[in-house]
């Protein structure tokens, strides 16, 4: 996703006037009496789900006491942007918001137990990852355009640091069939290759670990600074952001990280893999 593309802005100025509010001491009833919003309204407008209008955010502003500065001036200009008409998103609304968070990240941290991320996904990969079997009028196509829109981004040599911790079923489930899996897992190794990008694979031998049953995205933005923990299900999507939760899932990544296989075993792993995966289909 482009950076400047309005989901990315709400995003920004959802923070932003957030982290304004908070410093400021205004109660969010306050600011629903005064603006006239409906209860949830600042909810979802500080978490970038809605946009502000200019008189609105001149409002706040006043409210916050903040002063005309460049700041200032950079928020009306984002919060201009966040008002333009947004393209639409093959994804889910309770991904959205996401798609956004990743698309402003300079940092992308995953864990994924089973699954290669979206962001590592090949075309035939994520076709098949995509596609319903239970509902086959449904085109996947839209969805692994956007994905692969998304992971030109991230892989760009300016794009954000992206690190990768995947559990070694991710190795063995073979979705797609064996050739889409090989093509993917060398796609993978490819990808590894890049400096801002590092893979690494959990074994199974490393046995019971930290986040053992969990599955985690911790995406970190530089401007305003914040950091997200995102997990998703079948039908929803759980998105935290306070200390207590994101210094936890951040800790765990790190133990993640320590009991898995470096770099040069990974690469290893990922070369024997597909070699197997070769010879099954020769």
């Amino acid at each position: 996703m482009n950076n400047s593309w309005p989901a990315v802005r709400r995003v920004q100025v959802g923070l932003i006037l957030r982290n304004l509010r908070r410093e400021s001491g205004v109660k969010p009833k306050e600011i629903a009496e005064r603006l006239d919003w409906y209860p949830s309204k600042l909810t979802k407008v500080e978490r970038g789900d809605l946009t502000v209008s200019a008189a609105e955010v001149d409002v706040l502003l006043g409210m916050f006491g903040v002063t005309e500065s460049e700041d200032t001036a950079r928020l009306r200009a984002l919060a201009k942007e966040a008002r333009r008409r947004d393209q639409p998103a093959r994804v889910p609304d309770w991904a959205a918001t996401y798609v956004a968070l990743e698309g402003a990240a300079a940092e992308l941290k995953v864990y994924d137990t089973e699954l290669v991320p979206t962001v590592l996904q090949t075309e035939d990969y994520a076709r098949a990852v995509l596609s319903n079997p239970l509902d086959e009028t449904v085109d996947p196509e839209p969805a692994v355009a956007e994905r692969k829109t998304r992971s030109a981004r991230l892989l760009a040599s300016d794009g954000p640091t992206v690190w990768v911790v995947l559990g070694e079923a991710v190795l063995r489930r073979v979705v797609g069939g064996t050739k889409v899996l090989r093509e993917q897992l060398q796609h993978l190794r490819k990808s590894a290759a890049k400096p801002n990008v590092t893979v690494q694979i959990l074994p199974f031998s490393a046995g019971e670990h930290i986040a053992l049953g969990s599955s985690f995205r911790l995406i970190t933005l530089a401007e305003p600074p914040a950091t997200f923990v995102y997990s998703e299900g079948l039908t929803g999507a759980e998105y935290m952001d306070k200390p207590v939760h994101t210094e936890a899932h951040a800790q765990a990544f790190d133990n993640l990280r320590m009991v898995a296989a470096s770099d040069r075993q990974t690469a290893r792993m990922l070369d024997q893999r597909v070699k197997e995966l070769k010879q099954a289909t020769e």
